[in-house]
């Protein structure tokens, strides 16, 4: 991983598809330009707090559950 890009052999970068931050998004390699839909974030799954459970504030959206 170079920065927060992942970019593979031939130089192209992981980009969401059309830009857009929506759910079931296609990825593809793409060339860089330095997009917010080409940079990216690891998040451990053991570091991830749980999912709020109904009736619960989930604190990354600020609605609850």
């Amino acid at each position: 991983m170079q920065d927060a890009f992942f970019t593979n052999e031939k130089g192209k970068v992981m980009d969401v598809s059309g830009n857009k931050d929506n759910e079931n998004q296609n990825i593809h390699a793409w060339n860089k330009h330095g997009g917010l839909n080409q940079q990216w974030d690891i998040i451990y799954a053991d570091e991830y707090p749980d999912e709020p459970k109904k009736g619960e504030l989930n604190e990354f959206f600020g609605l609850y559950v």
